[in-house]
């Protein structure tokens, strides 16, 4: 196994805590996921928004927003390449019914990688100030608000299908193995330097889990360095 932890996995899906009253498995990693990708979203909309009514943004701030963006699209493709290749199978193994759910959710994830491509693409022909300004502002916010209310539904009927059955109806045994088979090859630094971003709005409680199983170089390290300079790079993105 690698040194990658439960808890310090975004995207993943953190084991039952020893003596949790809650009943079934733990799924904080799951959660906050599905709330970062609720909020950021139209977050890049806003903030793009309000840049431009400010007469901006230009070529350094959206060089800002972009690496702010990419952050959260690793996040988002991390966590969309677990649920098909390790949470699904895991899913259907406990509840066979949900083989055309799960084929449906493959799909709508190679479906919004196109919308990703199409957001990557406007912020680059906004930074190079390519073609017409508000002509290429305009393109891209209706590409993001159009993800987003993809985004919701997909995530509406993974949470009516797919996830009570992780919750409830896969055993603890079969969920450590899926924990511990997504862990193993995963280098750590693929994925810390995003935890800010994840952990950003999280509940109290919900940070400290997904923090306590870092190892302790690496929780220095963190703590010194990666959140930190999220930090500092909120602090320098347009308002929105």
């Amino acid at each position: 196994m690698s040194a990658t932890t439960d808890t310090t996995q975004p995207g993943g899906t953190p084991a039952a805590r020893a003596g949790a009253t809650a009943p079934g498995n733990n799924l904080t990693g799951f959660t906050i996921t599905h709330d970062l990708i609720r909020r950021v979203i139209p977050e890049l909309g806003r903030r793009l928004a309000g840049a431009a009514a400010a007469g901006g943004p230009d070529a350094a701030a959206v060089g800002r927003l972009t690496r702010w963006w990419q952050m959260f699209t690793t996040v988002l493709e991390g966590h969309h390449t677990s649920e098909d290749s390790h949470v699904w199978p895991v899913v259907l193994a406990a509840e066979p019914g949900l083989a055309g759910v799960a084929r449906t959710l493959e799909d709508q994830h190679a479906s919004l990688d196109d919308h990703l491509a199409g957001i990557d693409e406007g912020l680059r022909r906004l930074a190079a100030e390519t073609g017409e300004r508000e002509v290429v502002l305009t393109g891209l916010l209706a590409r993001i608000a159009e993800f987003d209310a993809l985004m919701h539904d997909h995530l509406r009927l993974e949470e009516r299908t797919m996830v009570p059955v992780l919750r409830e109806k896969v055993t603890a045994e079969a969920y450590r193995a899926m924990l511990a088979s997504l862990a193993l090859g995963h280098d750590p630094m693929d994925f810390v330097p995003t935890m800010p971003l994840l952990l950003e709005r999280a509940a109290p409680e919900a940070r400290a889990f997904m923090l306590g199983g870092m190892p302790p170089a690496l929780r220095a390290r963190y703590d010194a360095e990666f959140e930190p300079a999220y930090r500092t790079l909120v602090a320098s993105l347009p308002s929105g």
